[in-house]
């Protein structure tokens, strides 16, 4: 059902349990932060693609990547003011990326070097980052599911439970690769929004579901605002960087530079992938067949 993946940031997972990140106790704290990005390319409504996006590290790499971050958003409003500029309350990646609201005035200039400052600071220190990401494009999935047509975000945010499947699987496979028993449980959190609803369901039937061996590490999903979260605005941006990336499919473009900065590190890395229409009809047919089986009964 994938067909694009990058490679595993193994390491990046695997330090949970290794070296400086593994210190915690007889536990590790992963916290991961969920962020979706969603839109077309040049008003084409047929690459229209959702993106849902989860960062993960642990305690002190978040604590290492908020305080960065403050630092940047400080030095920043201080260069503003002293400009005599409006500052800005916080970074929202498709506002810097297209210069609206509060960035409204800056250029690509600026744009490109604050954001390049933003991101330097998930990787410095006792920074890490952990992705996991998974795309669908519009078109070919309401094709396939016409009933969503009128609403489908309740159907893209039930990507939640392939990514908390995802997290549960490298969680293991760096325990096999390290030869770790370390326990890992899992904390996660989105920005408050009004399909809140749609998210608690998502996280409650995978964790209820009996099929689902490693749920209990997984322990909570929590909404929050952006005002009080400094990794939300994080999540934000690799959201933002992952769409894009996934808009590649009918762009052409190169690889941004600035998701390339990223990969290029030792300290962030994961895996996105995007569906295909055989995908969705492979979906269609298991949920027709299920739907089927339960009405002969």
């Amino acid at each position: 059902m994938c067909v694009k993946s990058q490679p595993l940031g193994i390491r990046t997972l695997g330090n949970v349990f290794l070296g400086s990140h593994s210190k915690e106790g007889v536990f590790v704290l992963i916290k991961g932060y969920i962020d979706e990005s969603y839109g077309n390319d040049n008003n084409d409504p047929s690459t229209e693609i959702f993106t849902l996006s989860c960062a993960l590290s642990n305690v002190k790499g978040w604590s290492a990547i908020e305080s960065s971050w403050k630092k940047c958003l400080a030095a920043k409003n201080k260069s503003l003011k002293a400009q005599g500029r409006k500052p800005i309350s916080r970074y929202h990646a498709t506002d810097c990326s297209t210069f609206h609201g509060e960035f409204e005035g800056w250029d690509k200039e600026e744009q490109i070097a604050f954001a390049k400052d933003l991101m330097a600071g998930l990787t410095r220190g006792d920074a890490w980052v952990n992705v996991i990401a998974y795309s669908m494009p519009m078109e070919p999935f309401l094709a396939e599911f016409p009933e969503c047509k009128d609403d489908p975000l309740p159907a893209c945010y039930s990507l939640i439970k392939l990514i908390m499947l995802e997290i549960a699987d490298q969680v293991q496979l760096a325990r096999r690769k390290f030869n770790k028993t370390k326990r890992a449980d899992i904390v996660l959190f989105h920005e408050r929004c009004s399909y809140d609803a749609s998210i608690l369901n998502s996280f409650n039937t995978a964790i209820t579901d009996k099929t689902f061996t490693e749920r209990e590490m997984f322990h909570s999903i929590t909404p929050l605002g952006w005002e009080t979260s400094i990794a939300l605005q994080a999540a934000d941006l690799i959201a933002y960087e992952t769409f894009k990336d996934s808009q590649r499919q009918f762009s052409r473009r190169d690889r941004r530079k600035s998701l390339d900065f990223l990969l290029s590190t030792d300290t962030f890395g994961g895996r996105a992938r995007t569906f295909k229409q055989d995908a969705f009809k492979l979906l269609r047919k298991v949920i027709d067949d299920e739907k089927a089986k339960h009405a002969a009964v």
